[in-house]
């Protein structure tokens, strides 16, 4: 290896996330990247959980009775999945198509993602040329 080569991340950001969950580094590209999201619920999703509970409460209380306090349930679970899902479509590097998840699973079909991946950068790259 050259003494004058750095092994530094293939893109700087200048922008940085405010209160990221996450910083890290791709561990194929080596681009630093950072996660708004996080695949759990925080202190401020069960205060949003525990509102739109009350609020639904409160409008369908006259029409269904004690059953709409079971919509604290249904609430609870579209925030668990709404949550997951923002934290998936974040988890491919936007750089290098790598996705962690897919790699944890199957490390050939990883593979053949960023594979993809590269290809459509390429045909988007003779398209716009």
């Amino acid at each position: 290896m050259k003494s004058g080569m750095s092994l530094g991340p293939l893109v700087t950001r200048v922008y940085r996330y405010k209160n990221p969950s996450k910083l890290f580094y791709c561990p194929l590209c080596r681009t630093e990247r950072a996660m708004l999201y996080s695949p759990r619920l925080g202190q401020r999703q069960y205060i949003q959980i525990a509102i739109s509970t009350l609020f639904l409460n409160l409008l369908l209380y006259p029409v269904m009775g004690f059953r709409a306090l079971f919509l604290g349930f249904l609430v609870w679970g579209s925030y668990e999945m709404g949550v997951r899902v923002l934290f998936k479509r974040e988890v491919p590097c936007p750089h290098c198509g790598f996705d962690a998840t897919t790699y944890k699973r199957d490390v050939k079909s990883s593979r053949k993602e960023v594979e993809l991946f590269w290809q459509n950068q390429q045909e988007q790259a003779e398209v716009s040329s």
